[in-house]
């Protein structure tokens, strides 16, 4: 599809949180920017075609002048959220693409123009303004354990430095990424061999190649700290995901290390057995749970006290 300028194109991507739909759309026609598209892109939902014909009059009902195109996309059936985005990001005809996950909002009305904003007058073909949490009760959460908070230091950050530090974990706020259409015409949609995780590997090849990424230190988006990468309790399908981001993209050109990479690998290798292994958790038998525990207790401890270390900075912020 050609590309119009200036236009953005929010792609809201669900899967069985239907509500979660309305929420998102609200937040996207409350916005002041002047040429938006939405796409509400569902990965094979059941419970989708029934809400179809509710979720086309809701946005007639609230749009307003500056929603210049809308599509409802519906996978037949689910093929992961790699996919999912992959095939939203065809159909798309906007200069600038953002990625909602339903039950996310957008912050504030003006986001979307400052996005653009910021966007049209830097280089860059990615950034990430701030991200804050909702928990289950409602209440915001600055400090997320699953990215970096401290935007004076990412500003300072080159291509280099961060693909360094991608290699040790994703720690960039996926949820309030803004990307440039012109950033998959150069390399390519997100990496079908994967099924969920459709930000780490492309990260990875963008800041390899020397892409230089940018920061907005405002909050962008609210979202929703319930899934597992926000509460640190990964999913087995996700850690299998995981690994294979490691040994496609890190394990094979990770050299930080010099003579004691193979050290660093293994640590690394055991850190993610860790998580599989706590993936299973509450299907254990009580001596299954034991053995866990202890042939993982440093990584247990470590993070157990990454989750204290969050709850105190939070704790301070409110």
């Amino acid at each position: 599809m050609e590309c119009v300028k200036g236009r953005v194109t929010v792609i809201v991507l669900s899967y069985r949180k239907m509500k979660g739909i309305y929420e998102s759309l609200k937040s996207i026609l409350s916005q002041d920017y002047s040429d938006i598209e939405v796409i509400i892109s569902d990965d094979g939902s059941a419970e989708f075609p029934p809400h179809e014909a509710k979720i086309i009059k809701y946005i007639e009902t609230h749009k307003k002048d500056n929603l210049s195109n809308y599509i409802i996309n519906h996978l037949p059936v689910n093929q992961g959220t790699v996919k999912n985005v992959n095939s939203a990001i065809r159909l798309s005809s906007g200069e600038y693409i953002k990625l909602l996950a339903a039950e996310d909002i957008l912050a504030y009305p003006e986001a979307l123009s400052d996005y653009v904003s910021h966007a049209s007058t830097h280089p860059e073909l990615l950034f990430f303004g701030k991200v804050c949490g909702i928990t289950k009760d409602g209440k915001k959460v600055h400090e997320l354990l699953s990215c970096e908070s401290d935007y004076d230091l990412l500003k300072t950050y080159t291509a280099k430095d961060i693909h360094n530090r991608l290699m040790s974990r994703n720690f960039l706020p996926a949820p309030a990424g803004f990307i440039k259409k012109k950033a998959f015409e150069k390399y390519g949609l997100f990496d079908e061999d994967i099924r969920l995780i459709e930000d780490y590997s492309y990260w990875l090849k963008l800041s390899g190649a020397g892409e230089e990424f940018g920061f907005i230190d405002k909050v962008m988006i609210y979202y929703k700290a319930t899934g597992v990468s926000s509460q640190g309790n990964y999913s087995r399908m996700f850690m299998d995901d995981l690994v294979k981001i490691y040994d496609k993209y890190i394990f094979p050109c990770d050299r930080r290390f010099g003579p004691l990479q193979g050290v660093y690998n293994f640590l690394k290798r055991e850190g993610l057995n860790f998580y599989i292994a706590k993936a299973g958790w509450k299907d254990y038998s009580l001596s299954k749970r034991l053995y866990v525990y202890h042939r993982y207790f440093p990584f247990f401890a470590y993070t157990k006290l990454q989750n204290i270390s969050v709850d105190m900075k939070n704790q301070k912020l409110h």
